[in-house]
């Protein structure tokens, strides 16, 4: 009778909520709903060790319209309150690490969707053509950091990372020379990228 695999489920916060979101079509994802899919992810010779679960908390600073001038405090959006109780619930749920970044503003950016339509078509900009641009930080290395530590202190005999960033391919290789197995779900993104398949012991599809 084969054992079971000792597993750590690694989920990329901003890029399981954009494509679950893609995928449902629901914009605000409830914890439940996260952790039902990082359910999911598994197999039936796999036993959870624990989900690691990378974000940033919400912006919570005030920003200025450059058009408008009206100053906006996200502290009390609603945004801000359901995603700060979305963080919380999770970073308590049990078999759950919470891995927070910080989230940074450079100000504002022209929506994509904008910029298309003024090369299409000159116009006037607008006070709805313009996006507060957030970027997040540390979140990435939190990811890294986690795949060469479970690896090296052999904790868990495969990861299986929710992601589509090449960023994280030296962290893969180096779980893989440590003998610890990786798994990518790359939540149905298309054309993956071959650095990333090239360093996954199994590329999984997730029906979710």
């Amino acid at each position: 009778m084969t054992s079971s695999k000792s597993v750590a489920v690694l989920l990329d916060g901003g890029f399981v909520q954009k494509r679950l979101h893609a995928l449902r079509g629901k914009k605000m994802l409830s914890a439940r709903q996260i952790l039902d899919f990082a359910a999911a992810c598994l197999r039936q010779d796999e036993e959870l060790f624990r989900i690691y679960y990378y974000d940033c908390p919400p912006f919570s600073g005030v920003l200025t319209h450059p058009m408008t001038g009206i100053a906006e405090d996200y502290s009390v959006t609603m945004v801000y309150r359901q995603r700060t109780a979305l963080l919380d619930e999770l970073s308590h749920a049990d078999h759950v690490a919470f891995r927070s970044g910080v989230l940074s503003t450079n100000g504002w950016r022209l929506k994509y969707r904008s910029q298309k339509e003024l090369i299409k078509t000159p116009r006037a900009c607008l006070a709805t053509d313009f996006e507060p641009d957030f970027a997040q930080k540390r979140v990435d290395m939190k990811i890294g950091l986690d795949v060469a530590w479970l690896a090296a202190k052999g904790i868990v005999d495969r990861i299986i990372l929710v992601t589509a960033d090449t960023d994280f391919v030296p962290a893969m290789k180096f779980a893989r020379r440590e003998g610890v197995q990786v798994v990518l779900v790359p939540m149905g993104t298309g054309l993956l990228n071959k650095a990333l398949k090239a360093h996954a012991d199994e590329v999984r599809a997730v029906d979710f």
